[in-house]
């Protein structure tokens, strides 16, 4: 029974500190950054409005919505089956 060889030999550079990078932001940037958020938000005000003067606004929303359960509801009592008269749980006696 012989001796394992040994592994080869491999040199690694030796670790170094990382490189710093530091980034400087113009004011300019920031002036643009602002002006465009300004845009936005007055984008999203007019279409806020023109979606309100649709019919999309918050009252008429709720108004369309109690429309539709009110609907579902009168749907779902009229498809209910009938009763005969004098039956158990009818509301009207023979």
């Amino acid at each position: 029974m012989g001796s394992r060889p040994s592994a080869p030999t491999t040199y690694r550079p030796t670790p170094t500190a990382p490189t710093i990078y530091q980034s400087v932001i113009p004011e300019e940037d920031y002036k643009n950054l602002s002006n465009y958020v300004d845009d936005l938000k007055e984008q999203r005000k007019k279409k806020k409005t023109d979606r309100e003067a649709m019919g999309f606004g918050g009252a008429q929303f709720q108004q369309r919505i109690g429309q539709y359960s009110q609907a579902e509801a009168d749907a779902y009592a009229k498809a209910m089956p009938k009763r005969p008269p004098g039956s158990p749980g009818s509301t009207s006696q023979p």
